[in-house]
């Protein structure tokens, strides 16, 4: 049967290309592997919050950093020139409103006074009508007397009219004490704003900005590469999604110690991914091709180490191959 075989090679050809495809096809049911894999933990990107000059860089390229350690300042000083003029402005408007508030106790004594006048107006009305009624009294006095209540009327009128609008100043100044707070809330916030601490600790990236550099709101300076959840990004293609699962255990090798295995666990499945890179990348795309060739969609499993070896630093991006079985 081999010398037949022998005699037609392309008969041979054809069924070691069929066996090899069975096996492939068999083996992939029980186990995915991938060498498009790679280190990753958090990054912390920082940005200016607001625009400047950057004053002071306190960091270097891949120097380690603790929480809160400073890494560069923003000109301060525009800035602690705004929280002075808007403690100025704040303290001319609570002023204002002591004014107004004076202004308004004067008011309500003016009206005091003025009812006051009134009342003596209208008593004084009253007894001329009946001095008038025995004929003890002229109509020209009546005349005065009725002038006289008709002028306290108008002055007590004048006064509570006032009184209204000192009020008024009284809302119209307590609503510029709130306007001045907020403005100098907002100053103190951007002066804090110029000390950038890291917030968590971390080794940090080489990065580009030296001082003078013009920052403005957003401009990322720096990053952070931290410790925290350390795990290898696995890109497994679509046909292995249906019985991969959270918990399974992962066989994988590191670029950075490639001559020893380590095991780990399935920790999280992408629910999806980008089918274009010009999709906002609020979800990840991985690039369907390699060179020339056009490969299955692969979606990002990430994978958790059972123990990150001892002594072995963290390479964000390093590569690593992963086998995981079914």
């Amino acid at each position: 049967m081999n010398s037949r075989l022998l005699r037609h090679p392309v008969t041979l050809i054809v069924g070691v290309i069929l066996g090899l495809f069975l096996l492939y096809e068999t083996c992939v049911r029980f186990f995915a592997y991938t060498g498009d894999a790679y280190v990753m933990s958090d990054i912390v990107v920082m940005s200016a919050q607001i625009e400047g000059p950057v004053s002071k860089l306190a960091v270097q390229n891949n120097q380690d950093v603790a929480a809160n350690q400073l890494l560069f300042e923003i000109e301060r000083t525009p800035y602690a020139l705004k929280v002075q003029e808007t403690q100025a402005a704040l303290a001319t408007a609570r002023a204002d409103l002591d004014l107004a508030r004076d202004e308004v106790n004067a008011a309500k004594a003016s009206v005091t006074a003025a009812q006051a006048v009134q009342t003596n107006a209208m008593d004084q009305l009253g007894r001329v009508k009946t001095l008038e009624t025995e004929g003890y009294s002229p109509e020209a006095t009546l005349d005065v007397a009725t002038r006289d209540v008709a002028t306290a009327g108008a002055d007590v009128t004048s006064a509570e009219a006032q009184l209204a609008v000192t009020a008024r100043r009284v809302a119209v100044a307590q609503a510029a004490i709130a306007s001045a707070e907020a403005r100098l809330a907002k100053a103190q916030y951007e002066l804090s704003k110029t000390v950038v601490s890291a917030p968590d600790a971390g080794r940090v990236a080489p990065f580009v900005t030296r001082v003078g550099d013009y920052l403005r709101p957003g401009s990322e300076v720096l990053a952070i590469v931290t410790d925290h959840r350390r795990r290898v990004v696995a890109n497994v293609s679509e046909r292995h999604l249906a019985r991969i699962a959270v918990g399974q255990r992962v066989m994988l090798t590191l670029g950075s110690d490639p001559w020893a295995l380590h095991w780990g666990r399935v920790s999280g499945i992408s629910g999806g991914v980008a089918r274009s890179p010009d999709n906002p990348q609020v979800i990840p795309y991985v690039k369907p091709t390699t060179d020339w060739v056009r490969l299955p969609r692969r979606f990002p499993i990430e994978v958790t180490l059972d123990d990150w070896p001892e002594g072995l630093g963290l390479f964000n991006g390093a590569d690593a191959r992963v086998l995981i079985w079914f």
